[in-house]
């Protein structure tokens, strides 16, 4: 007790090399105590003092001193907190404290570290904890720099850290919830069609996400040209947004329809076979010929590779009849993994009562031992 007072006293008394003596010796049981004292006095002489432990090897020292910096509260402590980010000392509680002061002063040093390369880390950190416009604009700055910098520097090791932190920074400005963060990441669409497609897509599921509002301003953005890719991408890759299609469809006109049926069966070849089901989806639900005519092409091009596309097709009276003709016409003439692909296919199709028995009776399976299908003949009229 007599120990614990003598710190009390120290505290009274503005001590603070004492106090600092105090935390430094490893004999003393009271040592975060006296940071502790440190930072209610709070003063810029204790903030500085705080800074010197931060430096110390000794972990009972430095752990307890950066805690007492990030709490610290009086702006008049921010001079000697910008001193110690010039002298490289612990960046973090001194940007988490610079945010919880909130001066003007100190949110102007806060911002400004996003631009130091050695700080951006921390600042990031704390800087997407706050909502004030002027947050929105540093985050804004900061993911600007980073796609010009990426582009004037090609290392592979540089891109790859250039996208994480442009990654951090959209997730940061979706967080946010605010009209500013939001009108940032429709700028970002607008503003960066180079923008690496990854970087896109999060932004727009970041807008999905924001409310009613995101929704409209990404359902804008795609809907003012649905020709072209990138913007198709976006819809692509934000699915499944039932709100997203719903609003763009119901806002869409003719030649808009006839657009997006296009990119969206010219993406086919180039989108992975993952994201093949969301495109046919779309594209059944233009309900348009063009858009079937488009898909049974690609279909027949491809080689039935996308069973999803064959049951869309066989769902509609104008596609029909054709599917089941390319389908025996690959029984007939490919080589074996199509021919198995359109013979599984005219099997299911007509199990699942979408065709009749005109093109199953002229293909016969070839099973194995246990009696699964492995291969398909042709066995109807030589042409």
């Amino acid at each position: 007790m007599a120990l614990f007072q003598n710190l009390e006293t120290l505290e009274k008394k503005n001590k603070i090399d004492a106090l600092c003596k105090w935390a430094k010796n490893p004999r003393n049981k009271d040592r975060a105590q006296a940071v502790e004292a440190l930072r209610r006095i709070g003063t810029p002489e204790a903030a500085r003092a705080l800074l010197r432990l931060t430096e110390s090897d000794d972990i009972a020292v430095w752990e307890p001193a950066c805690r007492a910096i990030a709490r610290l509260s009086d702006p008049a402590v921010v001079p000697a907190l910008l001193r110690g980010l010039e002298e490289g000392q612990h960046p973090a509680p001194i940007l988490q404290a610079l945010s919880s002061i909130g001066s003007p002063e100190a949110l102007n040093a806060l911002y400004k570290a996003l631009e130091d390369p050695r700080l951006v880390p921390e600042a990031l950190s704390v800087v997407k904890q706050r909502r004030e416009s002027e947050a929105v604009d540093a985050l804004e700055a900061l993911l600007l720099r980073q796609l010009e910098s990426r582009e004037e520097n090609g290392a592979v090791k540089y891109l790859l850290l250039s996208n994480s932190l442009c990654r951090e920074v959209l997730s940061a400005l979706g967080s946010m919830g605010s009209v500013a963060a939001l009108r940032c990441l429709h700028r970002f669409l607008r503003q960066r069609p180079d923008a690496p497609l990854r970087l896109r897509i999060q932004a727009g599921r970041k807008l999905c996400a924001m409310g009613d509002e995101g929704l409209y301003a990404l359902t804008g953005y795609i809907g003012e040209d649905c020709g072209d890719e990138g913007r198709v991408r976006l819809l692509i890759h934000s699915l499944p947004n039932e709100p997203l299609v719903d609003t763009l469809y119901e806002n869409m006109e003719g030649k808009s329809a006839d657009e997006l049926a296009q990119t969206l069966i010219a993406a086919l070849p180039q989108t992975d076979e993952e994201f093949w089901p969301r495109i046919v989806s779309l594209l059944e639900r233009l309900d348009r010929d063009a858009a079937r005519s488009g898909l049974l092409l690609w279909f027949v091009q491809s080689k039935a590779a996308s069973r999803d596309a064959g049951y869309m097709l066989a769902r509609h009276g104008d596609t029909n009849p054709v599917l089941v003709k390319r389908l025996v016409d690959m029984v007939h003439l490919e080589e074996q993994p199509a021919r198995k692909r359109a013979g599984d296919l005219l099997h299911d199709l007509y199990v699942d009562n979408l065709i009749g028995e005109e093109g199953v009776r002229l293909v016969r399976a070839q099973l194995n031992a246990d009696g699964a299908a492995v291969d398909y003949s042709y066995i109807g009229p030589q042409v």
